[in-house]
């Protein structure tokens, strides 16, 4: 092959090279999840970066252990910490915080729910949660007996609804748990719209303050995050029932009838 040849096919192969890696950066710039070897991988920082969810949550972190020790081994100790010391910031688009990036001052329900969890594994064990709360895409944390911790409230209170939150998966440093396979994938789906999700939030507290003089913020409540099965779950759209499912509402699969992908709720 002449000199001219020889240019004019490394041209073409680098020519093939840029479009191979153009195909791959079109075929991957809309995921936020993928499965690998075992792995569960979020795109949720910056573009091109993909972490394993467990990543986020830090126990051993030297910040998080200087935190931790300042507070001890109290779960409502830790979560009041949260509560008062890290103020609601929306994401612009979906970027995840490490636990240390939080403790700075601000984050959405995800990076509250992160810090949370890495505080509390240094002395028990809890679980980040993924899943919907009233329709809405969210994040809270999941301690080792079941109960709903709501890192996203402004003082450290039991959740008054906890038939509202239906969880999707759960993690932490060492393990990774899809109620169904394809839940990680799905929760991306949930609709997002935060100043919705909290003002439905502050409708629910409001209605127990006014409805019940006596309660007490704080106050444990019964059967937590994963409580008796539902009697019927109703599709949110349609309105279709399902009664005796078997399984929590948030399990089911598509609505048979309008075919919306796991909007059901408890009837």
């Amino acid at each position: 092959m002449n000199g001219l040849g020889i240019i004019f096919s490394t041209v073409a192969m680098g020519s093939f090279a840029v479009a191979a890696v153009s195909a791959v950066s079109r075929l991957f710039s809309g995921v936020r999840v993928w499965y690998r070897d075992g792995q569960y991988l979020v795109s949720v920082r910056r573009p091109g970066d993909w972490h394993d969810v467990r990543e986020f949550v830090t126990p051993h972190d030297s910040r998080v252990q200087a935190l931790y020790s300042k507070i001890g081994p109290d779960i409502w100790a830790a979560l009041q910490w949260v509560c008062q010391n890290v103020s609601y910031r929306r994401d612009i688009g979906e970027f995840w915080q490490f636990p240390f990036e939080t403790a700075r001052g601000g984050g959405d329900c995800e990076d509250s729910a992160i810090l949370l969890t890495s505080l509390l594994k240094n002395f028990t064990n809890a679980y980040v949660v993924l899943g919907d709360y009233q329709g809405w895409g969210h994040a809270w944390v999941a301690s080792e007996e079941g109960e709903i911790l709501e890192a996203t409230y402004t003082e450290a209170r039991a959740v008054p609804d906890p038939d509202n939150y239906y969880p999707y998966v759960m993690f932490n440093d060492i393990d990774v748990v899809e109620l169904w396979s394809g839940a990680l994938r799905e929760v991306f789906e949930l609709r997002r719209n935060e100043a919705t999700k909290l003002n439905l939030m502050a409708h629910v507290q409001q209605g127990v303050l006014s409805s019940n003089p006596g309660y007490i913020p704080g106050a444990r409540v019964p059967g937590g995050l994963y409580a008796e099965l539902p009697e019927a779950c109703y599709c949110s759209v349609c309105g279709y029932t399902v009664t005796n499912p078997g399984v929590h509402c948030p399990e089911l699969g598509p609505c048979p009838i309008c075919h919306s992908p796991r909007l059901w709720r408890v009837k």
